[in-house]
């Protein structure tokens, strides 16, 4: 019975010493595949998506570069060209502007301050592990527009008829649009009007007078902010001379007598009153005054002659000239006599002046006459074949257009009741008859 149970329980200590050893393998196989998933998890990994940055010039960006498990691994930096910036964290580049970054344990990012448009292009972050990991980060750098002022046009000064080039030389990323505007270079409002086509050069052909303005290059790439710029056109031409009365005009002795005339021209011209070929000083009898005219490069040259004598009638002429060329225009002034019809008058705008309309003798109302009311004389004309003008100052002294060319007023009246009663004789005889 001993031997028996001997057996029983030699068989039952090397199960259990069997069951151990296995216990105590799988044990140690699942404390080696521990330390194997460990090791594994703490191998270096880089965030490898790559990313865009825009910028503006003169501003500062910072690229990302992101490692978990970092190990004894070493993170670098890599330049579009291809030079390495840093190491860790130690900047080998010799550029102040950048620096790497680490506000936190797995964070490398590299910051550039002061940004320059030649830092455009594709940045690296590397670490060297096998396989190599990078990721890659572009730097798009926009620069606001800007006009190149040595290149561009400031002041253009032409006479008409020749060809203006204006130019707005701009630079900027993106490149730029031009825009060209034209506006008022006396006005106060910012109405402006769009003209020509975009570009950095406009043209205009044959330009004239009313080209002489302000015009203005509008720079714009979406980055701000725009810019713009203002250039002066200037268009000089010959003189124009406009009297402001009619070619012929009469006066009595010992009257004042004032003529006008409207010069136009730019620059602004030289001018004189002459009379008989001869120029007209400033003096106790001529009175020379310069009006100034509401529009640009326009002015009105008046002469007063006061107490005029029988030698001072004749062909006065308004004269002006600039380095351009020059024009005049003339008209004679003749002398009434006592034998002269008397005129009715009637107040104009004019200084110390009046138009005067020939009536009969008896129809003359000198209490119709008013006194000026401008200090320029303003000289209005009535049109038509039996109101032609004569023009006096305000105390009576006429000035009288000469109308002798249109022959015996009664003579005229006679023929046309003539023509009226003659039909009706010619009926009376055929009813008689």
């Amino acid at each position: 019975m001993s031997t028996v149970s001997l057996g029983v329980e030699g068989l039952l200590s090397a199960s259990s010493v069997f069951m151990a050893q296995m216990c105590l393998q799988v044990f140690f196989s699942t404390i080696v595949a521990s330390v194997t998933m460990t090791a594994a998890n703490m191998h270096p990994k880089l965030n490898t998506t790559t990313e865009h940055l825009t910028v503006v010039e003169g501003g500062r960006a910072t690229l990302p570069c992101t490692v978990q498990s970092m190990g004894d691994q070493v993170v670098i930096w890599i330049s579009p060209k291809k030079t390495v910036i840093s190491m860790g964290d130690r900047r080998l580049m010799d550029d102040q502007r950048m620096s790497v970054e680490r506000p936190y344990i797995s964070i490398w990012n590299l910051l550039i301050r002061n940004i320059r448009h030649n830092d455009t292009g594709y940045y690296e972050c590397r670490i060297n592990t096998s396989p190599v990991q990078t990721k890659k980060v572009f730097l798009d750098v926009k620069v606001p527009p800007a006009i190149v002022s040595q290149m561009s046009s400031d002041r253009i000064v032409l006479e008409e008829g020749q060809t203006a080039t204006l130019v707005c030389n701009v630079t900027g990323i993106p490149q730029p649009n031009v825009t060209w505007y034209k506006r008022n270079h006396k006005g106060t409002s910012n109405i402006k009007e769009k003209i020509g086509s975009e570009g950095e050069v406009l043209i205009i052909h044959n330009v004239s007078r009313n080209c002489d303005d302000i015009y203005e290059c509008y720079v714009d790439n979406g980055v701000p902010p725009a810019v713009s710029k203002a250039i002066r056109v200037v268009v000089n031409y010959a003189p124009e001379v406009h009297l402001q009365h009619p070619k012929r005009l009469g006066q009595y002795s010992g009257k004042e007598t004032v003529l006008d005339c409207l010069i136009q021209a730019n620059p602004l011209a030289v001018t004189d009153w002459l009379v008989n070929g001869q120029k007209i000083t400033k003096s106790d009898k001529y009175d020379i005054e310069i009006f100034k005219n509401e529009v640009e490069n326009r002015l009105n040259l008046a002469l007063r002659i006061r107490d005029i004598s029988p030698s001072e009638f004749g062909m006065y002429e308004c004269f002006a000239s600039n380095f351009l060329g020059e024009d005049k225009e003339e008209m004679f002034l003749f002398e009434l006599t006592s034998t002269s019809t008397t005129s009715t008058t009637s107040s104009t705008a004019a200084a110390d002046t009046t138009v005067s309309r020939k009536q009969p003798p008896h129809n003359n109302r000198p209490g119709d006459q008013k006194s000026a009311e401008h200090s320029r004389p303003n000289y209005n004309n009535i049109d038509g074949p039996d109101n032609q003008p004569n023009v006096t100052p305000a105390n009576s002294k006429s000035i009288a257009i000469d109308n002798s060319w249109r022959g015996n007023g009664s003579s005229s009246s006679f023929a046309h009741k003539l023509l009226y009663y003659l039909p009706l004789l010619w009926l009376l005889a055929l009813v008689l008859h």
